[in-house]
This record gives C-alpha cells, structure tokens and sequence, in this order.
C-alpha cells in the first residue's frame, strides 16, 4: 500500500494486519540515547512484516482487519486523529469514499449513508445522509489508461519489483485504468457551491491546492509526508493526471451548460473556473505550459458551454468560444445592467455574458486562447448593420426604446475614453431622417425648434427650414429627454448614464442655436433680389413669445418704397408703440419707423407697452441715449479744468486730471430750429428722463496726496 500505509507510523508504533488467511504485524522499536535520552526509532520496522498467528481474523462479512497500537504521542487522543480524518468544515472525502462504492461510514460515533447515482451524461451525484446534516456533491470521472511512460515512474515510486511469477499479475494492475476525480459541492436547490480553491485528494487531503473550485481526487504519487505531492515537471505519472484536469473542466462545463438555465446559478458555476498562478504550487506551474493550455483548448474549441446572449431568445444560452462575441468591458456592463438591450442583435451573434462568466474564467479563457475581445475593427464591421437591426427590434413605448438607446450612448461614450478605442466611430445616433451617424458628425438645438403652437411658429419655422441641416440633426425630442434626465440625475447627486450620455453629446455634436439659424436665413432673405419682408412680422411674433430679442435682427418698417427690412438698430421706435410718439419722426427723420403691423396683427393682442419693451431691449431706435465722454488733461491746464466745472480745484500729481462729460444722441437741434421742433424734442426728453436723471453734471478726479473727485456746478 506503499506511503500511505507507513503514514501510519506517525503515531502508531505498531500495526496489525489480516485478511485473506494472512496474519502478521509491523512494528518500529525505539532506542533512547544514553546521555540526551533522544528517542529515535527504528523504521525498518515499517516494511519488515512479522508473522504472528495470534492475531484476530476479521470479523463476518469484512475481508481485512487493522488494528493499530502503542500511541507514539499519548497527548493525541483518538478523536483528534478524527477530527482530522474528516474536518467539520470539510465533508469531500464522505463524497470520494461514495464514487469508491462505500455505502456506511462511522467516524466517532458518528454514521453517514452514503450514495451516488450516475446520470447519462457520466457526471455522479454523490450524497452522504446524516442526523443532522446532509450534503450533496456533483462528481465529474475521467478514466485514462496511463503509458507505459508514467507506468513506469508509477512502480518506481511505489518501489515495485515483482518477482517471476507475480509480474503478469503486478504490471496488470499497474497498467489498469486510472480515475480522475472533480468534486464540486452543491447548496441549496442543487446550486454549485464551489470552493474559492480545490484541494488535491489521494482519498485523503493533501495541503495542495488548485485555482479551480473544484477538489480534485486521483492516484497521485505523494511525498513521504503524504501532505504534498511528488514532482511533476518530468514525471509522467503526474502529468497524465494534471492533463486529466482539462476533461474535468469540460465535463463539468457540458454539464452547467445543459442543467442550469437561471442567471444566478450558472454564475455560481463558474466560479469554478480560474487562471493559475504558476508560483503557487507545481500543480498550477504545470496548468501555466501551452501544453495544458493546448490541450484544455482543443477539449472546448468546439463545445457550446459559454454563457451568451443568443440571437433566437434574446435570453441567455450557450454558445461555442468561435461563435461567441466578447464585447469590450462598458458595452459588457450596460448589457448586464439591462438585458432588454439584446446584445445579440446589436453585435450580431451570441454575446458572451461576462459578468455571468467572471473574471477569473475570463481570464482563464484568455490565457488559453479560447475567448478574445472584440477589437475595434471587428466592431466597426459588425456594428453598423446590427445597430439598425437593434433600433427596428427594439420592443416597447417610444421613452423605453429611446432610453435604451441611451444606455449605448453612455457606454459608446465610456469606450470612446479607453485607450485603442479614441478613433473608432460607431454609428449610434439617428437623424430625423433616420440616417445612423457617429456623435461627432450630428448636430443637434441646444433649444426648443419653433412649434406651430407659437404665435408666428409655423411661419417661423417655415424661414428657418431650408438653413437646418435635417440629415445630420438629432430629433429635438431626444435633446431634451436626455437633457432633462442629466439634470435629474445632478439633483440627485449621482451620475448615471443620462448623465454620461449628455456629456458625449455636449463634447462631440455640434450645438446649433435658434440665433445662429435666424441669422442665416435672415441674411439670404435680405441678400434675394425680391424679399418677401412680410416674414420678418410672424418672425417678430415668435421671439416676442420667446422673450427673444436677440433674434430680432431686422425689422420691417415703412418707407417711402413700401415696407421693407432694416436692421433693428436702424429702425425708429415710434407711434403707435408710444404716446407722442411722432414727434420722435421729426428728430429722427434718417431713420424709418418700425411697421405697426407687429401691434396691429398681433394673435395675442399685447398691448404697445408690452412691443415698445421689447423692441427697445432689441435695440431700436429712437430711446434717449447718454454717451459718456472722458477726457484727459495736464497737471498745468488746471484753468481750463475749472472752467470746465466752473469752480475751483486743487493742484493735481504728474497724472493730470480726468474730466467726464456726457452727450446725447441724436445730436440736440439748435436754439434757433422751428417750434414744432424744439416741442419734440421736449416730449422726447421729457419721456427719456429715467434715463438722463443724475447726468446733469459734470466731473473731475485728480491726484495729489489723495484722490479727490468734484461735481461741477454747471448744468449741462
């Protein structure tokens, strides 16, 4: 039985052994030095037999009887040796002593019921019933015959050299199949419930450990401690059962990809699966080579066991590593976060489910070469089809699909951001005419379009179309939906993916503003050889409604050729937009009053308080208007500067003085114009005296020590 018998030694001196009509027992002696009292003992004894007919045959109905004796540490009672036998918090070796066909195990006083049961696919569930607690396990066997190779270290390890008659018998059971072992311990509802690292077992544990969670039992060659195992780099015998590992997996995987169809459970399964660490043991150095990586890829090339989103479903399933799509890590995340995406669609094909997968299978997949991430160029081809595909299939209420399609957006907007993927453009946005274009070639209005539900909109709307650039702009419903949903999130303190979304588009599409637009049209109406004017009226409506009096750069006005456009600043502010108003045609006979059609036509009947407002914040003419005048004087002109103020001032610094006056525009008619005239003007001044009230006087400011300002008495 080789190590593992003698492992006994470590704390019996002596066992006994029948069966079969034999009856013998080893024993190792002690000899104790004379001046330390070092006991050392006599291990020959652990492979030297010594026949003894007085020992007792096994009971009935059992083959072999051992019975160990002489404790070599009487501190170590009997129910340690237990404990460590089978560990509370480690029940593998109740489900390998079952797949071995043991249907009764009592350990301390303590009984287990053990039982497998194999389906068709070769997979074993193993139980072991006990009062008090019961568990299950799934095992996954893989049988190998070994090469003549690993038969070979196989007899040298175990010291075997059989004499003439035996050898047949020997090297037949030598040579026989081998069973490889994968223990995966299952919880509630059958789930896997695998450990974060398997454990090696030679039916007893070992203190070798493996990435997979799966524990790992097989006829492996151990060390004298029996707690490690025996080289594996050029030893045959241990490499053909770590090569075994890679059909462990794959049966395992076979098995989760045809009994598991809820998220949660094929996502605790493949916890099982991790990427080694060379540095860790020989077991992992080994499942680092090409050659274990080569043959766990040849075992899975072809097998449809990686969760996907498929195409028939839109749900999950499983699909081959060549079929399956690894869509790079934002697009992964908001594929996760909300399954009514279909990425299957999108990506056209079966959409790996990453964080169904993990990371640790990931990664593990990746070393192998089974599974790699979609590159840029292979997602710009596949792209643009399957997104116009994705749009049509959408299912739902407008808000729904266009909330999805936000989600991509901010996903499209977080890829855009890595490294590798800064110049990839991906068509993700639809115009109103339902052309799909990257975010950097859309346009879209940082404000409301005009409505036909606005007094003038229609009109205004109809200006304003042949200057829009349709095929490349972003529905204005959108603009304000993602809008909206950004600020939302910025009240609630997070940034989610509106948030994300709003902020590509605000870096990569170009804004467009109502201001820029008018502006565009105005000037080509203008710039026609027979403008139709009447359009600046409806125009007018619009932007008084919109409390917009930039937009107002022309006005229509009447002259002496019928009405026509002029620029705003040139336009008299006049009646019937004020009382006694026409004496400001008489001051201002250059410039020709604003049409009343703006009062007269108005559907909202405002009142020509409400126009004169806004044409005068639009900058029409007509409105009393104080220019300063500063001007700069020596040290030495202090006469000129009293003169100025009339009265004195003191003695300035090298700066000089500083003297402010003021002037009106227009300019004031003489003293000596028409009464008619001169009674215009003061109506005028008398409406514009808001506006002249303190500017009556001139001032002065100088330095000398300190600074000293002064108001003159002259009225000006």
């Amino acid at each position: 039985m080789g190590i593992g018998f003698k492992s006994v030694f470590s704390r019996f001196r002596e066992a006994r052994v029948s069966g079969w009509g034999w009856t013998f027992r080893y024993e190792i002696t002690q000899v104790t030095g004379e001046r330390y009292g070092d006991v050392q003992p006599d291990l020959l004894g652990a492979v030297v037999p010594i026949w003894d007919d007085a020992i007792a045959t096994p009971e009935p109905g059992f083959t072999t009887r051992f019975e160990l004796r002489r404790r070599t540490d009487d501190r170590a009672d009997l129910k340690s040796d237990l404990a460590h036998f089978l560990p509370d918090d480690d029940r593998t070796m109740l489900a390998i002593l079952a797949a071995s066909g043991l249907e009764r195990l009592e350990v301390n006083g303590r009984g287990w019921d053990l039982g497998v049961g194999e389906d068709p696919d070769g997979s074993l569930e193993a139980t072991a019933l006990s009062e008090g607690e019961n568990r299950r396990w799934r095992i996954f066997p893989v049988v190998f015959e070994p090469t003549r190779e690993a038969i070979a270290r196989f007899l040298e390890h175990r010291s075997i050299q059989p004499t003439e008659e035996e050898r047949e018998q020997v090297y037949a059971e030598a040579a026989r199949p081998r069973r490889v072992l994968g223990v995966l311990p299952l919880g509630d509802a059958d789930i896997p419930a695998p450990p974060r690292r398997g454990r090696v077992y030679a039916t007893l544990p070992t203190d070798v450990t493996l990435p997979f969670g799966l524990h790992v039992n097989a006829d492996w060659l151990l060390n004298i401690s029996r707690g490690g195992i025996r080289e594996i780099e050029d030893n045959a015998w241990q490499r053909e059962i770590v090569n075994r590992l890679a059909d462990v997996l794959t049966m395992f995987l076979d098995w989760v990809s045809r009994t598991f169809s809820e998220t949660a459970a094929i996502r605790a399964a493949f916890r099982v699966l991790a990427s080694s660490s060379p540095e860790r043991s020989v077991v992992e150095a080994f499942l680092a080579e090409e050659s274990w990586r080569s043959r766990l890829r040849d075992c899975l090339e072809d097998a449809a066991v990686f969760p996907a989103w498929t195409r028939e479903t839109g749900r999950i399933g499983f699909a081959k590593p060549s079929d399956a799509v690894v869509p790079p890590t934002p697009l992964a995340e908001a594929f996760a976060e909300e399954p009514d995406l279909r990425p299957s669609v999108l990506l056209k094909g079966p959409v790996l489910m990453r964080k169904v997968l993990g990371s640790g299978a990931l990664d593990l997949l990746k070393q192998v070469g089974l599974l790699a991430e979609a590159s840029p160029a292979e997602l710009e081809t596949a792209w643009p089809d399957g997104f116009k595909k994705w749009w049509r299939t959408l299912a739902g209420e407008q808000e729904n699909r266009r909330r999805l399609l936000f989600r991509i957006w901010a996903a499209v907007a977080k890829l855009a951001s890595e490294d590798g993927w800064q110049e990839v453009e991906l068509p993700c946005v639809r115009t109103v005419t339902g052309k799909w274009l990257p975010m950097g070639e859309v346009v879209f209005f940082n404000e409301a379009f005009p409505s036909e539900r606005e007094p003038g909109g229609s009109e205004t709307r109809q200006l304003m179309q042949p200057f829009i650039p349709e095929a490349n702009r972003v529905p204005a419903k959108w603009i304000v939906a993602l809008r909206q949903g950004a600020a939302k999130e910025t009240r609630e303190r997070q940034r989610g993916a509106l948030s994300q979304a709003w902020e590509w588009v605000e870096e990569n599409a170009r804004s467009i503003g109502l201001r820029q637009v008018v502006g565009e049209a105005i000037e080509t109406l203008a710039s026609s050889p027979e403008p139709d004017w009447s359009v600046l009226v409806p125009l007018g409506f619009w932007a008084k409604h919109r409390s917009r009096a930039d937009l107002l750069t022309l006005v229509l006005v009447d002259s002496g050729n019928g009405p026509k456009g002029v620029p705003v600043g040139e336009a008299l502010l006049a009646d019937p937009y004020l009382e006694r108003g026409e004496g400001r045609r008489r001051l201002f006979t250059e410039n020709p009053g604003i049409s009343a059609a703006y009062l007269e036509q108005d559907p909202t009947n405002a009142d020509a308080g409400e126009w004169r407002a806004f044409l005068e914040q639009a900058g029409a003419k007509g409105v009393v208007e104080v220019q300063s005048m500063e001007t700069r004087v020596g040290r030495y002109d202090r006469k000129q500067v009293e003169k100025f103020l009339g009265l004195e001032v003191g003695e300035s610094n090298n700066l000089g003085y500083t003297l402010r006056d003021f002037d009106i525009e227009p300019s004031l008619p003489a003293p000596e114009a028409p009464e008619e005239l001169r009674a215009a003007l003061a109506v005028w001044i008398e409406d514009g005296r808001s506006t002249l009230r303190g500017k009556g006087r001139r001032r002065c400011s100088y330095f000398y020590y300190d600074r000293h300002n002064r108001t003159g008495n002259v009225a000006t």
